[in-house]
């Protein structure tokens, strides 16, 4: 059964950062997102793009507080796990960045086999882990922690479009969710939906141990919870987000930043 992210209670607005950081994957790094075709595209990125059409949670910060332009930082890596997080926050330590925006844990999902995708309780620990580091190295730095969006959506948009199929089958794109996305044989179908319920167990040890640092802010499901259109993914691998994708993933953001609206 899936279960409800928990929702932050109301918190009173923050003071706007100086600095920031964005960590994760890419999906942050906005890859398929720009001109780069299979490359990262941070001027698009819903964390710290420069871009106005995408709107970026920066952006909108350093609207209100012109201090931080010049001060933003995506440390965010293509194929990167939850595994590798603590690592990123060791560089935001390093960069003293006030802010910190995440969004990881597709990769964790996305795995060549349902076997390979990462245990729930090792993704809760390594999650803790680097909160844990970032706490210690950067008692004052503010988290907002997104939830992993819902990769059988995709499945659902673009299992009849063979352009999606020809490229999921040729790279191999998520295939734990992907894999074979014509076919409603049960144990397909079965496949899919123990890869969604995977998503939304990570989802809730991100919301559970987030409650546990008084600098972190969880988004309650809303990224989970947002219906994609053909519009928001990326023509070149239908996986990736495309511009309009990451401004709709900058408007979730920043409608539960706490610094909105």
């Amino acid at each position: 059964m899936l279960l409800p992210g928990n929702t932050n209670p109301v918190r009173a607005q923050a003071p706007l950062p100086n600095s920031m950081a964005a960590a994760g994957d890419s999906l942050t790094s906005a890859m398929g997102s720009g001109p780069r075709y299979f490359a990262d595209n941070t001027g698009y990125s819903w964390a710290t793009g420069s871009n106005p059409a995408v709107n970026s949670l920066a952006l909108r910060l350093a609207t209100r507080n012109p201090a931080l332009s010049g001060n933003v930082y995506n440390l965010a890596r293509m194929g990167a796990r939850m595994g590798d997080l603590s690592a990123q926050m060791g560089t935001v330590n390093a960069i003293k960045a006030e802010y910190v925006a995440i969004l990881v844990g597709g990769n964790d999902a996305c795995a060549p086999a349902e076997a390979a995708m990462t245990p729930v309780e090792t993704f809760r620990q390594q999650f803790d882990t680097a909160l844990a580091r970032l706490a210690e190295g950067s008692p004052g730095a503010r988290v907002l922690v997104l939830s992993i969006p819902d990769p059988i959506q995709l499945w659902a948009l673009y299992r009849d479009n063979r352009s999606a199929v020809a490229i999921w089958t040729l790279f191999d794109v998520c295939p734990t969710a992907l894999a074979r996305p014509r076919s409603d044989a049960p144990e397909d179908a079965a496949r899919r939906e123990r890869v969604r319920q995977r998503v939304a167990d990570y989802n809730r040890q991100l919301a559970e141990v987030c409650a546990r640092y008084s600098q972190c802010r969880h988004d309650g499901g809303a990224v989970f919870n947002t219906r994609l259109e053909p519009a928001d993914v990326s023509p070149y691998d239908y996986f990736h987000l495309s511009a309009r994708g990451q401004a709709r993933l900058a408007e979730v953001a920043w409608a539960v930043s706490g610094f909105g609206p």
